[in-house]
């Protein structure tokens, strides 16, 4: 009889783990494996960073910690949710509440959502109307375009940067920009349940000016979990850019960013009297209806090689309307506008010292409207308008020296708030890099602040023909201190690049919301903590391993008298490891391997009571593939949970195994 050895999805990660470590060695000894030649089409042009100082900088000279995900790495993996491309990197987290088109959530070292700041191409990305003014009801309509360049992940407290929203870190979408000459593609994905997902791209560019147009369509009628209805998504997006050289010295650059989507809704997980879960499924006739947009014009200008400066601004705004019922009126609206207007002057004043000054105002506008009365038969539309504005102002110096060896960034910003006290925070960060060995230390230390959003001051609904307010007028803003320090090595010449960083936030004056009272109230004190490793192996031209992992520990509690409490929908651990194997110019594979610990789930049992359910962890496996059949078409396919887990998260049903597959056209 033949024994069998079955591995624990533990046991499997940690094997997988020491892949690359295994090939330390012979990375180090094998002379003929990778010319010196072949070595510099392997690595890419040393990466530069926005998001990390406001300014163009080398990544290797940044002084805290931020990752990148570029348009290589979707094609790699075709995936082109980007919320799923940002769950493989260490210390962030999606969350997500089943399949295509549900809501989604990502947090950035175990903070709230409410703590990452999102931008298009370098402009804050906002919901006025939501509850905490954050992105995250349209996080789920956060498809690519086809003109992305890469996705900056900054994490860690960066308000004195970017202002309220920022406390957790920023997500900053940036498009392609003066391409040159003409170019062209078309990419089409098809799957199960009805799903299709294309793309296009049609630009144009000179030396003194380009154009960029790219539309998208997202449909599918969605899993049903065993029900009579479906969680169908219908997304129709776009994203375009342009952009003009008048002279030498002066660029102007507009950008845009559009999604209209409907999306099934359907009722919450819950506990039945045995204590077994109770799956969520979609309703007939409840459904919402989103839409986004923002629009923006950036000027940059050269006065001379000490002096430069851009102004920028934009306006967007943000529609979502619940239909709770087929009959006519029976709706809750919730819309939401946001000007913005920012300056930024650079000062070079010398080969180590830069000057960053500016200052920035933005305008909230919350306009909400409900039945007056439906239990009553009364649909008559009541409206809440409300709105307020803020003006900031921030510097930064970054210092580089001892040869570009050293690097300090000292950085300060004050708000000024229409209904809040002025608050200012401050940050510092360094880095310091053994060029000999390739070993980078850095650390960073700041505090943060999030004014609280116009629903959470202003809220309310009708019930009954009455308004129930849960707003506080009395909420203060939210204060943070957020420490980090870590170290970069690179290995065997640049083939292996390891990093381990610790990291830990303390939040003061948590915005929570009162069950008891009924309103917001200024309450809880937060802290989360843990320890974020990658490491990236690339011994050979054809393959490369990607390990990431994450360890979090992240807990509140009511008040200063009260005992902590581990945080909800946060496991404490999480492991992500891809392999990427490249054949011949001609064939690219991916396999994902995602592993995530129990976490904690409130759901409600029979009699309402809000219980603390244990989610199993869970393995999944997905594996994607490209062919490059002819030089202008790409054949693709993508399986998601290979190994067809039946699992959810946060109490959600995920999908099973899935195929998608398609062709893309490119000119």
């Amino acid at each position: 009889m033949q024994s069998r050895i079955r591995l624990q999805p533990s046991q499997l990660l940690f094997a997988l783990a020491l892949m690359p470590w295994m090939a330390v060695p012979a990375l180090a000894n094998d002379q003929e494996t990778v010319t010196s030649e072949e070595q510099q089409t392997i690595q890419k042009a040393e990466d530069i960073v926005v998001t990390a100082s406001r300014t163009e900088t080398l990544l290797k000279e940044t002084t805290k910690s931020i990752n990148i995900i570029d348009s290589e790495d979707r094609e790699e993996q075709q995936q082109y949710f980007l919320p799923e491309l940002l769950d493989n990197e260490p210390g962030v987290y999606l969350r997500r509440l089943g399949g295509m088109g549900q809501w989604s959530n990502i947090s950035i070292r175990g903070t709230g959502s409410q703590y990452t700041q999102y931008q298009y191409n370098g402009m804050p990305l906002r919901d006025a109307a939501d509850t905490q003014s954050t992105l995250q009801y349209f996080i789920e309509d956060m498809y690519s375009g086809s003109n992305l360049d890469r996705v900056e992940v900054l994490k860690g407290t960066n308000s004195t940067l970017y202002g309220s929203q920022a406390m957790g870190g920023v997500v900053n979408i940036i498009p392609k920009r003066w391409q040159s000459g003409p170019s062209a593609e078309w990419r089409n994905e098809f799957g199960p349940n009805g799903t299709y997902v294309t793309n296009a791209r049609a630009a144009y560019g000179k030396d003194n000016y380009y154009v960029d147009f790219n539309p998208m369509y997202i449909t599918t009628d969605g899993a049903n979990n065993g029900g009579p209805n479906g969680y169908w998504y219908d997304n129709t997006g776009a994203t375009f850019g342009a952009g003009v050289k008048p002279t030498e010295r002066t660029t102007v650059e507009f950008s845009g960013i559009f999604s209209d989507t409907d999306l099934a809704m359907g009722s919450s997980p819950s506990l039945g009297a045995d204590g077994g879960l109770i799956k969520n499924q979609a309703y007939a006739d409840q459904h919402r209806e989103g839409q986004l947009y923002q629009v923006g014009l950036n000027w940059n200008q050269t006065i001379s090689p000490l002096w430069d400066f851009s102004l920028k601004g934009s306006q967007g705004a943000t529609e979502r309307h619940y239909f709770w019922s087929t009959t006519p009126g029976d709706q809750s609206n919730y819309d939401g506008e946001t000007s913005y207007v920012e300056m930024q002057h650079n000062l070079h004043l010398n080969q180590w010292l830069t000057l960053n000054l500016g200052a920035d105002y933005e305008k909230s506008v919350y306009d909400g409207q409900e039945p007056k009365n439906k239990y009553a038969g009364d649909y008559t539309p009541v409206s809440f308008d409300e709105s307020w504005g803020n003006k900031d102002v921030f510097s930064q110096a970054q210092f580089a020296l001892l040869d570009r060896s050293l690097f300090i960034n000292l950085g300060g910003r004050y708000n000024d708030h229409d209904e809040f006290d002025g608050e200012a925070v401050w940050e510092t960060s360094a880095a310091y890099l053994f060029k000999n060995t390739g070993t980078k230390l850095h650390a960073h230390v700041g505090t943060g602040y999030r004014t609280p959003g116009l629903y959470e001051i202003y809220g309310g609904y009708l019930y009954n023909g009455n308004l129930i307010t849960i707003g506080n007028p009395d909420l203060q803003p939210e204060e943070s201190t957020s420490y980090e320090i870590g170290v970069n090595q690179e290995l065997a010449g640049g083939k292996v690049n390891v990093g381990v960083t610790y990291f830990q936030t303390q939040f003061d004056d948590m915005i929570i919301f009162d069950n008891t009272a009924m309103r917001y109230d200024n309450a809880k004190e937060g802290e989360s903590s843990g320890i974020e490793t990658s490491i990236r192996v690339q011994p050979w031209k054809m393959v490369r391993f990607d390990l990431a992992y994450t360890y979090i520990d992240s807990r509140s509690k009511a008040d200063e008298n009260a005992d902590w409490t581990r945080n909800t929908y946060l496991p404490r651990n999480k492991i992500d490891f891809i392999v990427t194997l490249y054949s011949m110019d001609k064939l690219t594979m991916a396999l994902d391997i995602n592993w995530r610990d129990a976490q904690i789930v409130p759901l409600n049992d029979p009699s309402w009571n809000s219980i603390r359910w244990e989610e199993d962890g869970v393995t999944t496996v997905n594996l994607s593939g490209t062919y490059k059949a002819l030089e202008n078409m790409d054949l693709f396919a993508r399986i998601d949970n290979l190994l067809d887990k039946e699992y959810t998260e946060s109490g959600y049903c995920m999908e099973g195994f899935s195929v998608y597959g398609g062709v893309k056209f490119h000119f």
